[in-house]
C-alpha cells in the first residue's frame, strides 16, 4: 500500500526548487487590495524595476492588451489604459512564466506546452467571466493563469529528487484513459492541487486563486470547502468550465487527456445551457488567437 504524501516536507522542498514571486507582484498586490489605492502609488511600485516595467508596456502594447487603442508610451498610460489589475496580471504573467521555463524532460513532457494552456485557460476564464456579465473577470484570469502551478512543483520535485513519479502518472493516466487527478489519488503521488493551494497561499495571493488551484477538479460544490463564498464557488466553476474548452481546442497540454464534460446542472448554476457552449467556445477561440503574439513575445524575453 503506497504512503500518503508528506505535504509539509513537499512544501518545503517545493520552496527550495521554485522561484517566490518578483517582490514588485507582491508589492502590487499589496496596493491594489489599498481601498485607496491611486495611480501614482501604483506607479511608483513599477518604476522601482525598469525591467518589469519595459516588458509591462511591451506586452501592454501587444494587439492582445491594448486592441485598438493608441500605443502605451509609459507606465502612467499603461495604468490609464489598461487599469490596476490587468498591470499586476501582466506582471504575474511574465513572473510565472520564467517558472514553465525548463528543458530538461521535454521530450516526456513540455513545461512550455503547460504554459501555453495556462495562459489558455487564464484567457478563457476572463473570457467566461465577461460572457456572463460578471465583475471579477481580471481576478478569473489570475486564477486560470495559475490553477495547475501544483504540476509545476511536481515536474520541479521530479527534477531534483532524479524520479520521474509525475512522467509516470501522466503516462498512466493516458494508457487507463482516466484523469490526471484520479491517477494520482490512486497511486497515491502528490496531489498538484494541493501543493499548488500551498504555493499560492505561500505567495500570499488572494484567498479566490487558492480555492480555484485547491478545487478546480471538484465539479460538485458540497465536496468543496465549505466556507467558500458564492462569488467563490462560481469562479471555480468558471475555471473548470475554461479548462474544459482550453483542452477541447488543443491549446498546450496539460498533461490530462481526460476531461469530463461539463452536465446540464453544473451549466445551469452558473445560468449557463449545453446550447451555450458553441457560442462560448467560439469567443474562446477568437480571444485565443490574440494571445500568440503575447505567447512571441514572452519567448522571445524568456
Amino acid at each position: 500500500m503506497n504512503q500518503a504524501p508528506n505535504y509539509a516536507f513537499l512544501i518545503g522542498q517545493v520552496h527550495r526548487n521554485l522561484p517566490t514571486l518578483p517582490s514588485i507582484v507582491n508589492e502590487l498586490t499589496h496596493v491594489l487590495n489599498n481601498p485607496d489605492q491611486s495611480t501614482f502609488s501604483v506607479e511608483e511600485v513599477l518604476t522601482q524595476d525598469q525591467s518589469m516595467t519595459s516588458k509591462i508596456l511591451r506586452i501592454a502594447n501587444t494587439s492582445y492588451y491594448r486592441g485598438s487603442r493608441e500605443r502605451v508610451g509609459d507606465a502612467n498610460e499603461a495604468i490609464g489604459t489598461l487599469g490596476f489589475e490587468k498591470i499586476r496580471n501582466v506582471a504575474l504573467t511574465t513572473s510565472v512564466f520564467k517558472m514553465f521555463s525548463n528543458k530538461s524532460n521535454e521530450s516526456k513532457f513540455s513545461l512550455e506546452k503547460l504554459w501555453k494552456h495556462s495562459l489558455g485557460v487564464a484567457t478563457a476564464s476572463s473570457t467566461l467571466a465577461k460572457f456572463l456579465g460578471k465583475p471579477w473577470f481580471d481576478s478569473a484570469y489570475t486564477c486560470g493563469l495559475l490553477h495547475d502551478i501544483g504540476k509545476v512543483a511536481r515536474f520541479k520535485l521530479d527534477e531534483n529528487d532524479q524520479t520521474e513519479s509525475f512522467l509516470d502518472d501522466i503516462h498512466q493516466a493516458f494508457t487507463e484513459k482516466k484523469s490526471f487527478i484520479l491517477t494520482e489519488e490512486t497511486n497515491a503521488s502528490p496531489r498538484h492541487d494541493v501543493l499548488g493551494y500551498y504555493i499560492c497561499k505561500n505567495w500570499g495571493l488572494s484567498s479566490n486563486v487558492e480555492n480555484v488551484v485547491r478545487w478546480h477538479h471538484e465539479f460538485n460544490r458540497a465536496n468543496r470547502n465549505t466556507t467558500l463564498s458564492e462569488e467563490s464557488h462560481d469562479i471555480i466553476d468558471v475555471v473548470i468550465l475554461a479548462n474544459w474548452v482550453v483542452h477541447k481546442k488543443d491549446f498546450g497540454f496539460s498533461g490530462n487527456h481526460h476531461f469530463d464534460v461539463p452536465s446540464e446542472s453544473f451549466l445551469n448554476r452558473i445560468n449557463l445551457a449545453s446550447n451555450h457552449l458553441p457560442e462560448i467556445q467560439l469567443a474562446v477561440e477568437n480571444d485565443l488567437k490574440l494571445t500568440k503574439d503575447f505567447c512571441d513575445l514572452l519567448d522571445s524575453n524568456s
